[in-house]
Order: C-alpha cells, then sequence, then structure tokens
C-alpha cells in the first residue's frame, strides 16, 4: 500500500492560514500590554508628584508659612509641626480613574498648641515671659486631597483625625 504525498495548494493555503492565526492575535495584545505600562506609568509618576508636593507642603508648614497651615483648618489647634509616623501604617495614594483627583492617607505626628487663658497670675506670667501655651504630640490621619490642575497636582483639601 502506497500513500500519496503530494500536497496541493489548497494544503499549503490552510496550513499558512493556521500558522498566521497566532501572529495575528499578538498583535492587540502588544498593544494591550503597552497602553497597560503607559497607563501604569503616568500612576507611578503621579503618585511620585503627589509624594513631592506633600513633602514640600510639610516643609512649608514646619516653617510656619501662613499659606500652608491654610488648610489644616480642620486641626483643633493650631498645628505648630507636623512629621512622619514610621512606626504608622505606610502612606497610600489612591488616584481617581480619570487621573483628574487622588486622595493620600498619612499618619504624622502633629504637634499643637492651645493658648492659656490670662485669667490668673501665673497664666500672665508666662505670656508676658513668652510663654502660655501647652503644646502637645498627637498621632492623627491626615487625608488629603489632590486635584491635578495646569498639568500639576495642588492641594485641594486637608482632613485630620486622631488615630
Amino acid at each position: 500500500m502506497t500513500k500519496d504525498t503530494t500536497s496541493t495548494r489548497r494544503s499549503f493555503l490552510k496550513g499558512g492560514a493556521l500558522l498566521a492565526v497566532p501572529l495575528a492575535t499578538a498583535a492587540p495584545a502588544a498593544v494591550l500590554a503597552e497602553d497597560e505600562l503607559k497607563a501604569r506609568l503616568a500612576r507611578l509618576e503621579d503618585q511620585a508628584a503627589i509624594r513631592e508636593l506633600h513633602q514640600s507642603w510639610l516643609r512649608r508648614v514646619n516653617a510656619g508659612a501662613g499659606d500652608a497651615v491654610a488648610p489644616l483648618s480642620a486641626l483643633d489647634h493650631a498645628a505648630c509641626s507636623i512629621a512622619a509616623d514610621h512606626a504608622g501604617e505606610p502612606d497610600a495614594i489612591e488616584i481617581a480613574p480619570d487621573g483628574k483627583s487622588a486622595v493620600g492617607r498619612f499618619q504624622h505626628l502633629v504637634e499643637t498648641e492651645t493658648r492659656i487663658l490670662p485669667d490668673c497670675t501665673l497664666a500672665r506670667m508666662a505670656h508676658a515671659q513668652g510663654g502660655g501655651f501647652v503644646r502637645q504630640v498627637e498621632r492623627r490621619m491626615l487625608k488629603v486631597e489632590y486635584v491635578k490642575a495646569c498639568g500639576g497636582w495642588v492641594i485641594a483639601r486637608v482632613e485630620s483625625a486622631l488615630v
């Protein structure tokens, strides 16, 4: 019994079509992977920009800049300084799917200052000597809302809660 091994043009085309199917599906997958990488890179760049803005804002708060302290109106007392709480939860930055807003949650040690009312002699003496304040350090969770405006991130609102 002999087997006929001659090929025809039809069998050649079938084989070529079967080989081309994986190549046709690989091209859209490569495009999707590239788009996913671009989106991830943009998200990482936004997170880095927000972290830099947050650090810059903390430096201005600690230096006593009035414009930087204004968003801290959510605090019960005047904030003297804010430092990162390295023993607390790690920072979390969530960027909205549209990429135009974000929310950051940061645990910090906030030093607050409350003025003693000068209703007694000791309080008046303390004020005369440049004192008259009670300072305390509290662990707080700062929830900072950011908005992308003019190509950069800005702080829209700051909320504070005791941890």
